[in-house]
């Protein structure tokens, strides 16, 4: 055993659908999460080969032998035109238990008896009572033919599904998380529409009309406007977005029209948003949506799961997590022994790493212990300022109480102050004795007195000194009286 055996392989899947006289294939894998487009092909058949079964074989057959990949997984589409398809009320049951009851009641929702078809069914919607159930079924004359055929071209497939579910199941993987809550494939092929609707990821309906060539919206927009009508709430369309596909969708006026006649905006669809491609032509990748549906049925869960190959004709599927536990199961063999021959050579790194970190952790502690004796000597100068600042007067608290009292006018050649006692001196336009009377009735000055005589200058005013008293505050004082002392002013 190799160490590559060990790595569990890539998905690949592939996806065919044959419709209206077209083939499409998309090859797609599945590598750490990411789907990857690997080959993809759409060729049409000439009027006389598309109901040719051995043409088609080996056309088949050829499209498989250069596959740039073998698949392990391959979905086949029925064309929605075989495929009856209702929506049921069901018991809110267990899976085993609907299909159980179903094998009674199909043959009141199929035109055909029970024993000519091949079913299944998927829960769409479950309530505590009730079960919203989605039943497909196909006759067997008709998947016994397509299966034939594609044993005959050397193909195997693990699901057969149908086209109108595999469109909208690309439609919806591609779509961005914000997405209109209503959504509509178009698929045209040859004179054929198939119209599939979802709500909210949910299917509301999926339909098979035939088209007049020459005028394809006479029937496409009745058709997409009775659908949207069974949707409206409360009178007002929902919103949502049409997406166009096929072969036959190659047609720009197209969606102009549709979005005039339905209200919703139009667009051909996008089946490679999420997945990787390299050489795809824009302008025919719509036509793959149905292909690269089908193609990731198994690679990724897919909200339509409808799958009518019966089991007894479904190829023998080994249990993958026996697969998966036996890799497993030798890669921890395998690592054992490297750890084993390598454990000398870890034990060294980690000694070295080691030996690195105790340097690195020795440097760190050094620098610790230089900034804690930093930090105790800011310690102590901050305490040295809070005590400067509790005990001494604010001398710009001092002055704000001046500039706000003093008359205007008064400028101030000498300020001082000194512990308790402040001097001021300057001019004052009108009488300086007045200043006496100002600053007594100031709450922060008291014991207010001329230091020299008042002496006239003129027209500058007079010229005064005068000193006070100021009252600082006590322990208790709050910060708006900070460095001073508030007195009740005196009326």
């Amino acid at each position: 055993m190799i160490l590559g055996e060990l790595i569990p392989r890539p998905k690949v899947s592939l996806g065919i659908d044959i419709r209206g006289g077209v083939v499409c294939h998309a090859l797609l894998s599945k590598v750490f999460g990411q789907i990857q487009l690997l080959d993809w092909g759409i060729e049409e058949l000439s009027a006389e080969d598309k109901d040719a079964p051995e043409v088609l074989k080996e056309k088949l057959a050829a499209l498989v032998a250069r596959l740039p990949k073998r698949p392990t997984l391959t979905a086949v589409g029925l064309p929605r035109r075989f495929v009856t398809m209702r929506s049921v009320n069901m018991p809110a049951v267990g899976d085993e238990e609907l299909r159980g009851i179903l094998d009674y009641e199909v043959e009141r929702h199929i035109p055909f008896l029970p024993e000519e078809v091949y079913y299944d069914f998927q829960v769409l919607e479950r309530d505590a009572e009730k079960a919203t159930v989605l039943l497909a079924a196909a006759r067997k004359e008709e998947i016994g033919r397509y299966f034939a055929l594609l044993q005959e071209a050397g193909i195997r497939p693990t699901a057969i599904g149908v086209s109108t579910c595999a469109s909208l199941n690309t439609l919806l993987y591609n779509q961005e998380r914000d997405a209109e809550p209503l959504s509509a494939i178009i698929d045209l092929r040859n004179g054929e529409a198939e119209l599939g609707l979802a709500r909210k990821g949910i299917l509301r309906s999926a339909r098979y009309v035939t088209l007049d060539p020459s005028a394809p919206l006479e029937v496409l927009a009745p058709e997409i406007s009775a659908l949207l009508a069974q949707l409206e709430v409360n009178g007002s369309q929902p919103a949502g977005r049409i997406s166009i596909s096929g072969t036959g969708a190659g047609r720009g006026d197209l969606l102009h029209h549709l979005t005039e006649r339905t209200g919703l905006a139009t667009e051909f669809l996008q089946p490679f948003r999420r997945i990787k491609t390299q050489g795809v032509d824009p302008l025919v990748a719509h036509s793959l949506g149905a292909a690269v549906g089908l193609a990731l049925n198994g690679l990724v869960p897919l909200p339509l799961a409808i799958d009518l190959l019966p089991k007894e004709l479904a190829p023998a599927r080994r249990d993958p997590r026996l697969a998966t536990t036996f890799r497993l199961t030798a890669l921890i063999v395998v690592l054992g022994l490297a750890y084993l021959v390598n454990g000398a050579i870890r034990e060294r790194h980690a000694l070295a790493e080691l030996t690195a970190k105790l340097h690195r952790v020795q440097t760190e502690a050094a620098k610790v212990e230089q900034l804690k004796g930093e930090v105790g000597t800011l310690a102590r100068q901050i305490a040295t300022l809070r005590t400067i600042d509790q005990e001494e007067i604010r001398k710009l608290d001092i002055l704000r109480e001046l500039v706000q009292i003093l008359p205007k006018g008064v400028v101030l050649t000498l300020f001082s102050v000194e512990k308790r006692e402040v001097k001021i001196g300057g001019t004052i336009p009108g009488s300086a004795s007045d200043l006496i009377s100002i600053l007594e009735q100031s709450p922060v000055f008291e014991n207010a007195q001329f230091t020299s005589p008042v002496a006239q200058r003129g027209a500058e005013g007079q010229e005064f000194q005068v000193k006070a008293i100021v009252e600082t505050k006590p322990a208790s004082n709050t910060e708006g009286s900070r460095g001073v002392q508030v007195k009740e002013r005196r009326p």
